[in-house]
């Protein structure tokens, strides 16, 4: 069974509005994006493995209303494909710690402009030590919020390229068999939302997290 797998309603449609929308309007929650392990580290003078402006997004921070809003319908919206993807794949809750996985409610927003990618070869499990928990990353998720002929996400050992379509909600293993990088569009601009799904319970991590 494919484990990169896509999903489409008019309710990811209308989320993917949403954050072209709030992209535009929260200027003052732009930041240059960063790459954390060491695919973003880059030795003197070489080109970062990812150039992009991002919005982080916490889905249990309330001190931003508009955010956490936005933030909350994403978290809901992502943790519907889940249970989606989980009831496709059944063994895959199965062989996880505590049979349960559970979608970081840390994620980002992220605007390539023309020329702008992740443009080195990367998979989204680390062992850095940061507050999303790396380490017990399984899935990734990507939601496309615009068209954008020829940039979308090349997947390395698949031989495959997911095209960047508007309202689409791609979930796929973190780990490195599906090794990724973005595809780089020289003329247009492309924007998502992206984050991770971690093994055991949310519960537990919010707690870990309330402690940190």
């Amino acid at each position: 069974m494919d484990l990169i797998a896509r999903y489409r309603n008019a309710g990811y449609a209308a989320l993917a509005d949403g954050v072209m929308a709030f992209f535009e309007r929260r200027v003052d929650l732009q930041r240059p994006g960063v790459a954390f392990g060491p695919e973003g580290s880059a030795g003197a003078g070489a080109e970062p493995a990812k150039i992009s402006t991002d919005i982080s997004l916490v889905a249990i921070d309330r001190s931003d209303p508009e955010a956490f809003a936005l933030a909350e319908v994403i978290l809901r919206g992502v943790s519907a494909g889940l249970e989606r993807y989980l009831q496709e794949r059944p063994l895959f809750r199965d062989c996880c710690p505590e049979q349960q996985l559970f979608v970081n409610p840390i994620f980002n927003l992220q605007r390539y402009a023309p020329g702008e990618g992740f443009k080195r070869w990367h998979c989204d499990w680390t062992i850095s030590d940061e507050a999303t928990e790396p380490v017990h990353r399984v899935l990734a998720w990507i939601l496309y919020c615009n068209d954008l002929p020829e940039g979308g996400t090349e997947f390395h050992w698949q031989g495959h390229h997911e095209e960047a379509e508007h309202g689409k909600l791609v979930i796929f293993p973190a780990g490195p068999s599906h090794i990724h990088r973005g595809r780089v569009n020289p003329t247009l601009t492309k924007t998502i939302a992206t984050g991770w799904i971690n093994a055991g319970s949310r519960e537990g991590y919010l707690r870990r997290l309330a402690q940190a």
